[in-house]
Order: C-alpha cells, then sequence, then structure tokens
C-alpha cells in the first residue's frame, strides 16, 4: 500500500504562513483579515503574509512568477509549519508546470485551502505523496465571529495534542454569504438540518476530492493523484459552477474518470442557496446515475462554499456509516 507523507502537527507558537496562489489577498476586506489573523492568533499561532500576497500584477492577482516564488519560499522556510491558501480564484492550475516539486517532497508541512485550491491539494499528493488539507482559506477565519467551528476543527485536525481520530459532528447553524463579505451585509444564521443520507452503507478509504469544477481540471493531467485502494469522494461547488445542469455534467465527467471505480462512498458539501442546487437536486442528480447502491452518499455536510466547514485531510484515511446513526471518521494521524 502507499505511503503517504503525513506532514508534522501545529503546536503553539508555530508559524502559519499564507500564500496567494490563487486571487490576491487584496481582495479580501481589511476587517476579515483581521479577524482572520486574530482568530489563528487565539490558538497561538503566529501568522505572517509571503513577500507577493497582496500583488496584483497579473490581472488583479499576483503573477504566475511571484505565486510560484511564495509557494517555495513557504517550503523552503524552516519556521513556517502551515501554509495557507488566503483565498480560491480560478488560476492555480496555471502554476503546476512552475513548481519545483522536490523543494515540497524535501520540506513536507501542512498546506491548506479550499475551492480553486483543490487544484494545488491534488497536485502535491500525485507529485510529492504529501498529504495535504481541504480546509478553510485564510479569509473564512475572519468571517462571522459565530465561525468558531471551522477553527475548532482546524484545530483538532491539525494540532499535536488532539486525538489522531476525529469524529466530524455537524455543526448547529450555518451561514451562506459572499466571499467578498462585509460588516454590512446581514449575517443570519440558518439552522442546520444536517446531514442527509442518499444512500446507506459503510465504508473506508483514502479521501480525495474537494471543489468539483476545480478537481475536474485536472482530468488527464499528471497532477491527478493515483490512489491505490479504496477512495472515498468529497466533492462541493460554488454558486458559479452549481447550477444543477453544471454540478451534473461536472460529475458526470468525474464518474466517467478511471479511479472512478475506485469510490466507495461519496460525501457532499452543502451547496449556496442561489446555486439552486438543493439538497434534492443533487440527490436526484447522483441517483440518476446508477451509482452501486452498496455505496454511502451524503449531502448537505460541513464543507464547500457556506460556512462553516471542518478540516480533512487529502490523502488521509476516513471510514463512513451511511443510515441510522450517520458517523463520518477522519484519521488525522498516521
Amino acid at each position: 500500500e502507499r505511503k503517504y507523507m503525513i506532514p508534522d502537527k501545529l503546536k503553539p507558537g508555530d508559524e502559519v504562513r499564507v500564500i496567494a496562489p490563487a486571487r490576491s489577498a487584496s481582495d479580501i476586506d481589511e476587517r476579515v483579515l483581521d479577524r482572520a489573523k486574530a482568530a489563528l492568533e487565539s490558538l497561538g499561532l503566529k501568522v505572517t503574509f509571503s513577500k507577493n500576497a497582496f500583488s496584483r500584477n497579473q490581472r488583479g492577482c499576483p503573477t504566475d512568477d511571484e505565486k510560484v516564488e511564495d509557494l517555495h519560499e513557504a517550503f523552503m522556510d524552516e519556521n513556517v509549519k502551515c501554509i495557507l491558501a488566503a483565498i480560491g480564484g480560478f488560476n492555480s492550475n496555471q502554476l503546476l508546470g512552475k513548481i519545483d516539486w522536490q523543494i515540497i517532497k524535501d520540506n513536507p508541512k501542512i498546506f491548506g485551502g479550499f475551492s480553486d485550491i483543490t487544484v494545488l491539494n491534488h497536485a502535491i499528493l500525485a507529485k510529492t505523496g504529501l498529504v495535504t488539507y481541504a480546509m478553510p482559506n485564510f479569509y473564512c477565519f475572519g468571517l462571522p465571529p459565530e465561525a468558531d467551528y471551522s477553527l475548532e476543527y482546524f484545530r483538532r485536525c491539525l494540532f499535536a495534542n488532539q486525538p489522531t481520530e476525529l469524529i466530524v459532528q455537524q455543526s448547529e447553524t450555518f451561514y451562506d454569504i459572499p466571499w467578498n463579505y462585509d460588516e454590512v451585509s446581514p449575517r443570519q444564521a440558518l439552522e442546520n438540518d444536517g446531514p442527509r443520507v442518499v444512500q446507506s452503507g459503510s465504508a473506508g478509504g483514502v479521501m480525495i476530492g474537494g471543489n468539483l469544477c476545480s478537481l475536474n481540471l485536472l482530468n488527464g493531467t499528471e497532477y491527478f493523484p493515483k490512489i491505490e485502494g479504496d477512495i472515498i469522494l468529497c466533492i462541493e461547488d460554488d454558486s458559479y459552477d452549481s447550477i444543477p445542469e453544471t454540478v451534473e455534467r461536472n460529475f458526470q465527467s468525474l464518474m466517467q474518470q478511471p479511479f472512478f471505480r475506485q469510490v466507495k462512498a461519496i460525501l457532499v458539501g452543502r451547496f449556496q442557496g442561489e446555486s439552486r442546487a438543493t439538497d434534492d437536486m443533487i440527490s436526484d442528480i447522483i441517483l440518476s446515475k446508477n451509482i452501486d447502491p452498496k455505496i454511502p452518499v451524503v449531502v448537505n455536510l460541513d464543507f464547500g462554499h457556506t460556512d462553516p466547514k471542518f478540516t480533512y485531510p487529502v490523502g488521509g484515511k476516513c471510514e463512513v456509516v451511511a443510515g441510522g446513526d450517520t458517523k463520518i471518521v477522519i484519521r488525522c494521524g498516521d
């Protein structure tokens, strides 16, 4: 069985480097930035920003070279223990041909983000064998002060003094707010009616996945990880790409990849309200594909483009029991 590298866990005093491999960190409201920094500092972490994180030199983002320089620099800096994407966007896949994978292999450490960062999560796993993390981007920690759940799961998954098994409990409430959230927008807490089981069953395997349209960008490339054994597939999408028709064609595309034969469970993150991709619609799309009825499928989970969200390892192990007492257990250690 293929052995992946699990990066060292965090302890208070460790440095987190915020980089901008997709959009520029200048797109984030300053108050949100300050709150996100304070949230991570509340765990005893030290937050620093990469040299080019706020650059707008390439169509409003840092240039590809600036992004790669920051990524290399963060992996090479011995003081940095966690590298966190500032925000998602559209163009992380432009970096893949320019990254020196040996630098990452030689300096394994926690790397994470979500949305467009899904591209880097999987490319790093494919090219170096390093387990990375699907987790809130930096700005998410500065969203409503009630986003404690996100911070708590970041801590449980990534800190050294935590149990290696993480049992995911649903959040009580969630927020469906735009990424460019500012203080003026109302922050309505919505009731979380929790995971919904579309197909029951149980399975275990290696977790991969995240943002559906971003994952599909890697289809057929050398950057899609080859997993041995069973796979637990996670998918979510944002309101740009999740009108139901787009979700369906993207999901169909993923099903036509050779790896899909290894998928033994499907976990679907919560969709934003404006996407019209309701639980019913997503369930209907999945059921219409005649997937093996023994494969557990759970929708409306706490990850994706609503907040808060739990952190999970891309390349890490997970067990899923769906139906009756639905349970998701993530192995955050070896």
